[in-house]
């Protein structure tokens, strides 16, 4: 805040001339700021406005600031030398706007989603104030609870009540709950997947726990090496393995069960995408096999709604859930009142139901389009695999170069991508380098080109080898 000294034998016109080339010139006030108006600038600080005119003129003349017609005056760009003072080198949001293709995104995106629908429950549930009032619940609105207590057990066998449902704006906010909530029980170690969902494994770790990477094969988590581990909690994904898309038999369910009854465990169980098996029904979830209330269930709307409807939920034991309620006070609810009143509108619809079947063909279709199109531009330098549900490919090809580095030459050609070794938290990298492909996010009209273009950045200076 500019603050006049007029005990100084410094102008005061210099003193509002030096303050804003202070500013300007340390990156502070960045380019298009609006300068206030001379008049409220003048009775501000307590001085004439021509003062403040004759500052504003010495700055404009130097190429300090710009005038607009019939506007406030507002800092000029200076090229260069403003990004050598602030040290910069690439703004981070100039960065993230060159990214053209999202290849590392499971969440759906808005194509062929219903919005003329969306729009019109909202425009109801926001005319009813009355509704809006009886919804408020930190553990999240009760006719959403009500009506995924439902849709979990038509679409998934898990059987529940609302009462052990808890909402929340994605899995890793509720995951930070039961983080919390296990704590507060004196837990301190939990297995997890290898590969796996990282940012769970990093949530339990921040949370003080002790992480053990337990392999993962063709049918699920290694048990024998979960048996040898000191963990008697573990964080699966036994119905659509994530990444390697692999799904758990029921012979490796029940070891797994039997585990967790011998150790007095929790199985945290993530059934982050399951409702998007294209070929036969969807695998039953594993909560639907427990009858010691060993299983706490994560279930999420993100990948059969919009990446800007952000819910998720978990169905907790009669333990955490008494433990819950007992903390509830701490744990606010992240997701708004009037957007959980139209996900239970649109579930108990039978939208839902049907959207999941929209995205099924679409997600299809497009998982073809997208392997034809690698296997077009790559040819037989890669390999291509694609699994029975989900939206993301496996792409292995030989490169001299690190995955870092192609993540970087891929960025540098407006494409994010997610390799291997981001899903290990012990990784021996070869020469072949492996890169999972999700094209959830990217427009069916777009998927060539998108392809394309990474081809572009990974055959440029010979970045692959056949």
């Amino acid at each position: 805040m500019l603050q006049i000294d007029k005990v100084s034998k410094k102008p005061y016109y210099v003193q509002v001339y030096e303050y804003f080339k202070a500013e300007i010139e340390s990156g502070r006030m960045r380019a298009g700021t609006k300068l206030p108006s001379i008049r409220a600038l003048a009775m501000r600080v307590g001085i004439s406005k021509l003062t403040v005119e004759r500052a504003y003129f010495q700055l404009s003349n130097e190429g300090y600031i710009q005038g607009r017609s019939k506007a406030r005056f507002e800092a000029a760009f200076l090229g260069d030398k403003e990004t050598a003072v602030r040290g910069l080198q690439v703004c981070p949001v100039e960065e993230k706007r060159r990214i053209l293709y999202d290849f590392t995104s499971g969440d759906a995106g808005a194509e062929g989603f219903p919005l003329v629908l969306w729009r019109r429950y909202m425009h109801r549930v926001l005319s009813e104030p009355v509704m809006l009032n009886e919804a408020q619940d930190e553990q999240g609105v009760p006719v959403l609870r009500e009506a995924l207590s439902r849709y979990v057990y038509e679409t998934r066998g898990v059987y529940t009540d609302k009462e052990h449902i808890v909402i929340g704006s994605g899995v890793t906010a509720l995951l930070r709950i039961l983080g919390y909530l296990l704590k507060q029980k004196g837990a301190s170690n939990i297995a997890v997947e290898e590969p796996g969902f990282r940012l769970a494994r990093e949530i339990f770790r921040s949370g003080g726990y002790t992480v053990y990477p337990v392999p993962v094969g063709d049918d699920g988590i290694d048990e024998s090496k979960l048996v040898a581990s000191a963990a008697n909690m573990v964080y699966v994904t036994p119905s659509h393995q994530f990444p390697t898309g692999s799904v758990m038999p029921v012979a490796r369910r029940r070891g797994l069960l039997r585990w967790a009854a011998a150790r007095d465990g929790l199985i945290i169980e993530d059934d982050y995408d399951s409702e998007l098996r294209y070929e036969g029904r969807p695998v039953p979830a594993l909560k639907s096999t427990d009858e010691t209330n060993r299983v706490v269930y994560l279930g999420s709307l993100s990948k059969v709604l919009p990446f800007f409807v952000r819910i998720s939920y978990m169905i907790l034991p009669d333990e955490l859930i008494y433990a819950y309620r007992h903390e509830q006070e701490l744990f606010r609810q992240s997701v708004s009142v009037p957007e959980q009143c139209v996900v239970a509108e649109y579930i108990r619809s039978g939208e839902m139901a049907k959207q999941t079947r929209r995205l099924r063909r679409l997600y299809q279709e497009k998982g073809r389009q997208t392997e034809t199109l690698l296997k077009k531009y790559f040819g037989p330098r890669a390999e291509v695999n694609r699994t029975g549900s989900g939206v993301r490919l496996r792409l292995a090809f030989e490169s001299s170069l690190s995955e870092e580095e192609l993540t970087e030459t891929a960025i540098l050609k407006g494409c994010l991508v997610k390799p291997m070794k981001s899903f290990y938290e012990i990784y021996s990298e070869g020469t072949k380098k492996v890169f999972f492909l999700s094209f959830a996010r990217i427009r069916e009209a777009d998927l060539e080109d998108a392809v394309r273009t990474l081809h572009e950045a990974w055959t440029a200076e010979g970045v692959i080898h056949g």
